[in-house]
């Protein structure tokens, strides 16, 4: 899952390391994602204090890095309205460590969380039973900690269907709480 419809997890992240030492690929775009479903789209009053510590627009490295988070947000939010069910997340390629993968799930699942805090998410007796048991995965999913030297193949294989769910589980977070953006299916 190394992809945001063009986008690579690791130049979000060469670009965010210059100007924001720390900030996360993974964590940002699950933050946009949860704001999008929460609120229907993500205003940056909200998301740019969660990314960078003191946000100024002067600053060069900020300037391209908030560019190229909105671009992430533009390509994210097409994805979630699109017929195709294209959807990803931005996580390192399938060739890095499952360690560092790993993690950077658990900062996505934690961003996502955030993001749908920030936008407002209704509390939990207003959610749907289904929905509510997605987001409490979410929850354990963030919180996963792997300590694995060398990974066999039926853990590459779990890890990649978590993903899976993960991004099934976002399209429909995002139909439940914003149904009339969903896109229509033909009868």
């Amino acid at each position: 899952m190394s992809e945001n419809q063009g986008l690579e997890y690791y130049d979000v992240q060469d670009v965010l390391d210059l100007a924001n030492p720390g900030a996360d690929p993974a964590d940002s775009h699950g933050l946009l994602c949860g704001l999008i479903c929460a609120a229907g789209f993500a205003d940056p009053q909200r998301w740019l204090p969660e990314v960078f510590d003191d946000f100024d627009p002067r600053n060069s490295a900020q300037a391209r890095a908030y560019q190229c988070l909105q671009e992430v947000y533009e390509q994210t939010l097409a994805s979630l309205h699109s017929e195709e069910l294209d959807f990803e997340l931005l996580l390192p390629d399938d060739d890095a460590p499952l360690a560092e993968r790993t993690e950077s799930l658990g900062a996505w699942c934690s961003g996502f969380l955030s993001g749908l805090g920030l936008g407002g998410l209704p509390e939990r007796d207003k959610l749907s039973e289904e929905l509510a048991e997605l987001l409490d995965d979410v929850a354990q999913i963030a919180k996963v900690d792997f300590d694995l030297e060398s990974p066999d193949e039926n853990e590459n294989v779990a890890f990649e269907e978590v993903v899976e769910y993960l991004r099934i589980g976002v399209l429909f977070v995002h139909d439940e709480l914003q149904p009339a953006a969903a896109p229509q299916q033909i009868q």
